[in-house]
């Protein structure tokens, strides 16, 4: 199975084992739920997405990379403690908390969710010496002498021995009580994450043309390239750029520990950084720009560019748009928790109930930051709306008015409504150049694919009559023939 599929499994699993009944038992009791075994080659996502289960799932989250711990750490220190038996008095063994269960009782505390998921990674690269407490772990969910409380899951995840010289093989006796998945690279899965994200567009355009490059990583060779490694490149990539720092070519081999690779990949990007000079996405998709004659004229590689530098465009656009939709929604939401009647409170009274609310929702959100659950773009909006509503707070202790909050609610909502209606003309632009430049071909193809993977610009598309039609039509043929290739080979 590819991530995708691993991860709607695990979501799955992780709301039929958290179940009650209306007596609050489970509906599956805690000894019939097997842990789940995720077991794939590295850098294909295994760790990113149980952060994104659990927030989708809306449980706690405790992660442990399993070579970082020895016997000590992970069952807990032996301690001597005197018991009676028959009558008479012995010294015996026990054992302090486990380090791993004790973090779970500390998340619990914290975010207060009783249910969670306890992810164990690396978990057949462990130490000799702790591998018998881990099998004892996955079957039992004991530590020593001390359980994992119920409501957690556990998900461990390993790699296969044909990529690590230090894992160990499981026996079927242990592999008889797990839920073993064994996950697959697979670029279009990651695409969509990597949209998603906001990936650089060299990156995106370059597997899009070359998807074998996306994962490479054979059995005893040396070099591999994985979907980590394009993550990471992507951020320096955008980072450097930003900060207009020059980059240089040896950065490329630095990430893409594949020479092929990364040759050729450094080759794409010198094309792309040329025509991001040359090509002015900002003036085409205003429809302000005038067309370069030689364009269709172009290899596909440097056209698939052109593609790119547009969609990036978009994207950073339609991310803009949705942050201010967001920020917009988040504002009238408090606003709408002080929709008491304002006019009988005093201004001492009326500040100290936002002050108030202001102080529950960042307490929130430390622990959400503290506990991995904030991802950076939530954070710099919630940035922005305290400012707003700090903004709001110290003109109502001035003497404004006390729906200060409403009219700079209704302001926001306004740009949003500015931004959708440049974000709806770009896409029109963007759509129009292409087929103008280069017909109803591929380029258009992969230009509206594009604008449908990423959810707020295809719900613009989806307004667009002529635009929806003419990606319906050509995206069905696109489809018909991959499928009728598929079929005649």
């Amino acid at each position: 199975m590819n991530i995708q599929e691993a991860k709607e499994e695990i979501k799955k699993t992780v709301r039929a084992y958290t179940a009650r009944t209306a007596a609050g038992t489970f509906r599956i009791p805690v000894p019939r739920q097997r842990p789940v075994l995720l077991i794939g080659p590295p850098g294909i996502g295994k760790t990113a997405i149980m952060e994104q289960i659990a927030g989708e799932c809306g449980v706690g989250l405790v992660s442990y990379t399993m070579t970082h711990h020895t016997r000590q750490s992970a069952i807990g220190l032996p301690v001597l403690t005197e018991k009676q038996f028959a009558g008479k008095e012995y010294t015996v063994t026990s054992y302090t908390m486990s380090e791993i269960i004790a973090s779970v009782y500390e998340q619990m505390e914290k975010t207060g969710c009783r249910d969670g998921i306890l992810f164990l990674d690396e978990i057949n690269c462990v130490s000799e010496t702790l591998m018998p407490a881990m099998l004892q772990f996955l079957q039992y969910k004991t530590f020593g002498s001390h359980t994992l409380p119920e409501g957690w899951v556990i998900v461990a995840a390993g790699n296969p021995p044909a990529y690590n010289r230090s894992v160990r093989e499981f026996d079927t006796v242990t592999l008889d009580r797990v839920r073993c998945m064994n996950v697959k690279p697979d670029f279009t899965i990651w695409k969509t994450y990597a949209v998603a994200r906001g990936l650089h567009p060299a990156v995106l355009s370059f597997l899009e043309l070359r998807p074998e490059r996306f994962y490479v990583m054979e059995p005893g060779e040396k070099g591999f390239v994985t979907g980590r490694a394009w993550e990471d490149l992507s951020e320096i990539l955008l980072t450097m750029e930003e900060l207009d720092l020059g980059v240089e070519d040896v950065l490329f081999g630095q990430y893409l520990q594949d020479e092929d690779t990364a040759t050729e990949f450094t080759f794409y990007y010198r094309l792309y950084e040329k025509w991001k000079k040359e090509l002015k996405p900002e003036q085409i998709l205003t429809g302000a720009a005038d067309m370069p004659t030689n364009l269709p004229s172009l290899p596909f590689d440097e056209r698939l560019c052109i593609v790119w530098l547009l969609l990036q465009r978009i994207y950073t656009m339609s991310g803009a748009y949705e942050e201010q939709q967001k920020l917009a929604e988040s504002l009238r939401f408090f606003s709408d928790g002080l929709s008491r009647d304002l006019a009988a409170l005093s201004t001492e009274q009326l500040t100290a109930l936002i002050d108030d609310r202001l102080d529950s929702r960042r307490r929130s959100l430390a622990v959400r930051k503290e506990n991995g659950l904030l991802d950076a773009k939530e954070g710099e909006r919630e940035q922005r709306l305290f400012e707003v509503i700090r903004g709001c707070r110290e003109e109502i202790r001035l003497g404004g008015a006390a729906d200060a909050f409403s009219g700079k609610s209704e302001e926001e909502r306004v740009q949003a409504e500015r931004q959708r209606s440049e974000l709806t003309a770009a896409i029109r632009n963007g759509a129009a150049f292409i087929k103008e430049t280069f017909g109803e071909k591929q380029e258009l193809v992969i230009f509206l694919t594009g604008i449908r993977e990423r959810s707020v610009c295809a719900g613009i598309l989806k307004r667009e009559p002529e635009l929806r039609t003419q990606a319906e039509q050509l995206l069905g043929a696109d489809r018909r023939e991959a499928e009728l290739r598929k079929r005649l080979e």
